[in-house]
């Protein structure tokens, strides 16, 4: 068991209040993405956890245990950094059995602990050689196969792709996905990049100034957002977000949901429009298209129109979403959810 839960958690740097009130919960053996802008508070959180940077008040619990007094050593979590932070002068093999010497661990159980971990990491060839030989996706490896030998309850991982060029991150991604399927542990993952919160996570928890957005699974945070930021935040392009004209409502369509055509297609919202930008990227096309709502992205598979072509901007009505003035959602259901929804769609063309 490993779940973690904060509880009316602050956190001050001087005078700063970075976090404010937090609560959440982290569930055993699921995959959880902390994610958002650089400052939103989301490494702040992995260091309380690891004890390294331990809240101003509140409480932070691991198995319905405090662990506000904990020392990080004795805490059952294992940290990966973004820098990897193993020591150059070392071997592979010497860095992987540098903590398992430090907590007084016989050599042969030692022995069996890397060989077990490296096979599984696919570092076995390499334990002599020292990290400076190695590539920057061994070298990732190295800092995860001396965390995973340690047993953790809980891996926290602070950023660890960052350092890696897109072929390889995108490699490595599948490699923790598997990596977790197989260990079946508490995995915390701190990331700002929304591509790798949505390819990785079980659980995604979106973060703005020291503040949750929304949490839930990938699914749901793109498919259902609360608000504008996590509207905006999660997906490439972003959401299109645009006035409605009353009452600082807004509306917002996702560009994979809208379809450009050169006729009419009787689509619940629809405006004409001139494409301004078109970007070609192998399968798929984004176009941005410049409406009597404002300017706006489209992305599909139709790469035949070109930059100054006029057409229609159409999306189904059920690809629409509703923004009030302080940018919460408005959900069906709402008392001028259906009038604000049909001013929509018959407003001309």
């Amino acid at each position: 068991m490993a779940k973690i839960e904060f509880r009316n958690v602050n956190k001050s740097f001087g005078q700063v209040r970075v976090i404010e009130n937090l609560n959440l919960t982290i569930e055993d053996g699921k995959f959880t993405v902390l994610v958002g802008p650089s400052g939103c508070g989301k490494t702040t959180l992995l260091r309380m956890i690891a004890g390294i940077g331990p809240q101003t008040s509140g409480q932070v619990l691991i198995d319905g245990v405090d662990v506000t007094d904990v020392p990080p050593g004795k805490r059952g979590v294992a940290m990966v950094f973004q820098n990897y932070a193993i020591y150059p002068t070392m071997s592979v093999r010497e860095n992987i059995e540098f903590g398992l010497k430090n907590m007084k661990v016989p050599k042969p159980e030692r022995d069996k602990l890397i060989k077990e971990i490296c096979d599984i990491v696919g570092l076995t060839e390499y334990l002599d050689r020292k990290p400076g030989t190695l590539s920057g996706g061994q070298r990732q490896r190295v800092a995860l196969a001396r965390a995973m030998v340690k047993k953790p309850k809980v891996f926290l991982m602070d950023e660890p792709l960052s350092n890696l060029d897109a072929k390889l991150r995108a490699a490595m991604r599948v490699e923790l996905i598997e990596l977790h399927e197989r260990l079946k542990t508490t995995f915390v993952y701190v990331t700002h990049d929304q591509v790798e919160a949505m390819s990785m996570a079980d659980t995604i928890v979106l973060m703005n100034e020291g503040v949750i957005q929304q949490e839930g699974t990938p699914e749901e945070i793109y498919s259902d957002p609360n608000n504008i930021f996590t509207a905006q935040f999660i997906g490439t392009p972003p959401m299109n977000v645009l006035e409605l004209g009353r009452g600082g409502v807004k509306f917002g369509f996702r560009p994979e949901r809208a379809q450009i055509s050169r006729e009419s297609s009787g689509r619940y919202y629809e405006r004409l429009g001139r494409i301004s930008t078109r970007e070609m990227l192998g399968s798929e096309t984004i176009y941005k298209v410049v409406t009597s709502d404002g300017p706006v992205m489209v992305k599909g598979y139709d790469s035949s129109f070109q930059t100054g072509d006029e057409v229609y901007v159409s999306v189904d009505k059920q690809g629409l979403y509703l923004f009030d003035s302080e940018g919460f959602r408005i959900r069906a259901g709402a008392p001028d959810y259906g009038a604000l929804m049909e001013l929509l769609g018959r407003t001309a063309v």
